[in-house]
């Protein structure tokens, strides 16, 4: 039989090329363009930082008004591509002209090509986690930062220069025609899995210790993947320490995507589901190991060597994937707009990279010291944050059971208070009987359970530890095998039996 790709399985693939076309077109900017001829040797700090502006312009706004009209969101959908775009142009045409001073007309084409690629990796990345699971976009991520050294060392090694500058203007536009696609296929999976409970509390309720939870490790993870990026040449444009890139290697372009893919599934994918602590603490330290490798590494065998490179694009894209994957845990968990979330981290991350470079000035940004004392400090910053988020989780516990022992024989079917003990028993036995008989799954079933006493969303998702999209996604299979519409339905198909032996 052949093998055809589902609706999802195609969007995730097009999302994936749209990345890569991304990264590639952020690359050749880099690349391709000579930014020292059109920038006065005077600038105190990389051209990347101006670059980086673009990105905290554009996600302040959007984290400030997050909830964008489907009309506004349009018109932006089209005109910031052509934005990113345009400031390509800029660049590529600033030392050639003399209509402009070429200085400021490359800043402002890196402002507005910052803009364009902010703009993209959010749409891409919120598009993908609205599916409520980390694998998809860390999956997505994964492929695309694997490929795009292929995609640009073969549009670098075949066309000639004004040939490439042109490939980057147009780029945005294809990145553009896959976004709709995607886009299109993202509602297209929503509208076929209907919501079987109500919508999430409006961010503006959350009190201070939901907001440290959720917030928090992302803005820690933020300033992580900022340090990552600006304590070493990746993160930096036209820099004077330029290792031989991996691309030098075909052994080294195989170790880099194996690790990628292995960091992405053992790493971030296995613990999606764990505590903070459990799911943090694996990612962060293997991007310390491969920090401190490519240190071992620059004392060793100098700062040219196509390994150190090799290890630093590693670690580089380790913070990447485990960022947009702890966005992508924060959107299914919180009940902030998702732009007003992503927003946030791009604009910690932006300003916090744009702080390092004009830190350090122009010099080379591989300061063993530096780098070794900021990591160790984010992720003691980390850990501390997880260890107090468990220690919110456990409060918050034991008030719901000493409020709902106050309140036994008083409590609403949809409040989140204990029942008693003997209806609890009674309940529990009669949901496996009829896990059993509909072949629930062990979580459904852990699920329905927790649905059959009464257990709102919100505290599911809290006891089992699941994203909020997980626990939407395993309701709406228990509905579909249950062969019910709504959760009255579904109160009535384990109670009904419960009350006849009752009566009789």
């Amino acid at each position: 039989m052949a093998f055809r790709l589902d609706a999802s399985m195609r969007c995730s693939i097009c999302a994936a090329f749209g990345l890569v076309l991304v990264f590639v077109w952020s690359a050749l900017s880099d690349h391709t363009f000579n930014l020292r001829a059109a920038l006065p040797e005077s600038l105190i700090t990389n051209p990347r930082a101006f670059f980086l502006l673009g990105i905290l312009v554009l996600s302040v706004a959007l984290a400030v008004k997050p909830n964008i009209p489907r009309t506004v969101d349009a018109v932006l959908g089209i005109l910031l591509p052509f934005v990113g775009s345009v400031g390509t142009a800029c660049i590529a045409l600033a030392p050639h002209q003399s209509l402009f001073p070429p200085s400021m007309l490359c800043l402002t084409g890196l402002i507005a090509l910052g803009a364009g690629y902010c703009w993209f990796v959010m749409s891409y990345g919120l598009l993908l986690a609205r599916s409520g699971s980390v694998a998809r976009i860390v999956y997505c991520l994964a492929a695309a930062l694997t490929m795009e050294p292929f995609v640009r060392v073969s549009i670098e090694s075949i066309l000639e220069h004004t040939m490439q500058a042109g490939v980057a203007i147009a780029l945005p536009f294809v990145a553009m025609a896959l976004l709709i696609y995607v886009r299109e296929g993202v509602e297209r999976e929503c509208a076929a899995q209907p919501d079987p409970d109500t919508g999430a509390a409006d961010w503006r309720s959350m009190d201070r210790e939901e907001m440290v939870r959720h917030f928090a490790p992302l803005i820690s993870i933020a300033l992580l993947l900022a340090t990552v990026r600006s304590l070493s040449p990746i993160g930096t444009w036209d820099a004077k320490f330029d290792p031989v890139p991996m691309t030098s290697s075909p052994g080294l372009l195989v170790l880099y995507t194996v690790c990628v893919i292995l960091f992405a599934r053992f790493a971030l994918v296995k613990f999606e589901h764990k505590s903070d602590f459990a799911r943090l603490q694996p990612p962060f330290l293997l991007i310390a190991l491969t920090l401190l490798a490519s240190l071992i590494l620059i004392s060793n065998r100098g700062p040219q060597s196509s390994i150190l490179y090799t290890v630093m694009v590693m670690d580089d894209s380790f913070a990447h994937m485990l960022f947009w994957a702890e966005i992508a845990y924060v959107v299914a968990s919180a009940s902030a707009p998702a732009c007003r979330i992503a927003g946030l981290a791009l604009a910690v991350y932006a300003s916090t990279s744009i702080a390092w470079l004009f830190l350090l000035g122009d010099e080379d940004t591989l300061q063993a010291p530096v780098m070794i004392a900021a990591i160790v400090a984010i992720y003691l910053l980390t850990m501390a944050i997880s260890q107090m988020n468990i220690g919110f989780k456990t409060h918050s516990r034991k008030t719901t059971a000493n409020d709902g022992e106050d309140a036994v024989g008083t409590a609403d079917a949809g409040e989140d208070a204990p029942l008693e003990d003997p209806i609890t028993a009674g309940i529990k036995k009669r949901c496996l009987d009829i896990s059993s008989e509909y072949k629930l799954s062990p979580r459904e079933t852990e699920v329905f359970m927790l649905l059959a006493q009464g257990r709102t969303r919100a505290y599911i998702q809290d006891e089992l530890l699941l994203a909020e999209n997980t626990v939407k996604t395993h309701i709406s299979h228990i509905y579909k095998k249950l062969d019910v519409s709504n959760r009255q339905e579904m109160f009535d198909l384990v109670f009904t039996p419960l009350q006849s032996d009752k009566d009789e």
